[in-house]
């Protein structure tokens, strides 16, 4: 007979057989075949093989000095750590009891002598191959019940997730009509937050279909949006402020793409909206004190230098024309003296809003420059245009007719008045503006007060 000359190892044999011809006959046979063998004499060194070499079967004759196959078998079964070896009772005993008894015993198969080695190879490689297949099958519901139990952890610290959140927890699927268009949406899932976010009973939404006429009047344009989120897999993050149920809430929406349909946590952020807008309030206030004069409730001298820079470069990089007008009281000094100084902030008070009031376009900026100083910025303003606005607050001051009995050049307050403007050149400074504006103004005060000086 030729065997298969194949060095792989397929499984590990015991053979038990007190016919030593038997026993080395098989065990050369299956050796061929790529098994690698154990040989037994005795149920006694099959025993001791069992527990040092760990057979994947084991060959198993009836008849033998001692112990028979039979006893031997159930010996072995009755140990857990061999219950599992597959046994193959080999035997002349060929009466059907002795079959029967085999199996009962634990056998798994039956051989009678004399044997064919096809029959034998073949009968042991189905018992392997079932063995295998049993380990797998072990293997895979152990797997399987791991991941099972895995899965209801996971359901059930979902759940308490969903349950407990803060936020609105919710699932929907794309309902679409004939054409493929998306009509409507059908609740999955849905948390109790949400159901108490839109006050309904809980449970009540799971199921049920959300029309885009009960979306749009949440907001008019949330619907396309969560269509959009379906079709193009782009995520929502917005927040949208909804009058449910007579209660006005500020909520925090995001919706992200979930297989036909999406899901979205829905935030109430009204607090934290309310915080925002008195923070952001607090701080247009502060911002507002902090570049207002006090007294005058117009610009200060922080607001003017930094409106005054910031307009001298956007003159100097498009090559427009800047002007400024500075103002002084006349003789104020002796106002203050004569009237007090309460009357003397009441006089500053009301020159500021006549010189606010004077200048017209939104762009031009009005500050208090210092004491009785003023300043008025006029951005692409020739220099004939900013003495018109010059003269015109000079006229406003005259119509305003607050008494001043110590002034020398009228029996009424009067400003001088410095005017210069100029397109500003890369190597210039705004502060030449300024020294120019201020120049103007001394030679206003030296030729008299009460009047208007081009610098």
């Amino acid at each position: 007979m030729i065997y298969p000359n194949d060095n792989s190892i397929l499984g590990r044999i015991l053979i038990v057989d007190d016919c030593l011809d038997n026993l080395n006959f098989l065990a050369e046979m299956l050796k061929s075949y790529g098994y690698l063998t154990i040989k037994a004499e005795n149920a006694e060194i099959a025993r001791i093989k069992t527990e040092s070499e760990h057979p994947d079967l084991i060959l198993l004759d009836i008849v033998m000095p001692g112990m028979d196959g039979y006893e031997f078998c159930k010996t072995l079964k009755y140990n857990p750590n061999n219950s599992d070896i597959p046994i193959i009772f080999m035997s002349a005993l060929d009466e059907l009891f002795d079959k029967i008894k085999a199996f009962k015993v634990g056998g798994v198969d039956y051989i009678p002598k004399p044997f064919q080695v096809e029959e034998v190879v073949a009968r042991v490689e189905n018992q392997l191959a079932l063995k295998h297949q049993k380990i797998q099958l072990t293997q895979e519901i152990e797997r399987r019940q791991h991941v099972e139990e895995i899965l209801c952890e996971s359901r059930g610290l979902l759940a308490s997730v969903l349950n407990s959140s803060p936020d609105g927890i919710a699932a929907f699927k794309a309902v679409r009509d004939q054409t493929g268009k998306i009509a409507s949406f059908r609740c999955v899932v849905a948390n109790p937050r949400v159901a108490q976010l839109i006050s309904q009973p809980p449970n009540s939404l799971v199921g049920q279909r959300v029309l885009k006429s009960m979306i749009d009047q949440l907001d008019n344009t949330l619907f396309e949006q969560l269509v959009r989120v379906v079709e193009t897999g782009e995520t929502l993050n917005q927040e949208f402020y909804f009058d449910i149920h007579h209660t006005q809430h500020w909520y925090q929406i995001t919706a992200v793409k979930n297989g036909e349909g999406f899901a979205v946590t829905i935030r109430d952020v009204s607090e934290r909206k309310e915080w925002e807008m008195l923070l952001n309030q607090t701080s247009q206030n502060l911002y507002q004190q902090a570049i207002s004069d006090s007294l005058t409730n117009i610009g200060n001298r922080r607001a003017f230098d930094h409106y005054l820079e910031q307009e001298w470069h956007r003159a100097k990089r498009e090559k427009l024309v800047l002007s400024l007008i500075l103002a002084d009281v006349d003789y104020f000094k002796d106002y203050n003296d004569h009237y007090g100084h309460q009357a003397g902030d009441e006089c500053l008070r009301q020159i500021a809003q006549a010189i606010h009031d004077a200048v017209k376009r939104p762009g031009d900026f009005v500050a208090r420059y210092g004491g009785e100083e003023f300043a008025v910025i006029l951005p692409n303003t020739d220099i004939e245009g900013a003495k018109l606005v010059a003269e015109l607050i000079h006229s406003q001051i005259h119509q305003l007719q607050l008494s001043h009995a110590q002034s020398t050049v009228c029996p009424y307050i009067t400003l001088s008045l410095g005017v210069s403007a100029c397109v500003p050149q890369p190597e210039d400074s705004f502060k030449m503006l300024i020294a120019r504006a201020d120049g103007a103004l001394y030679q206003a005060k030296e030729q008299g007060r009460d009047r208007i000086v081009e610098g």
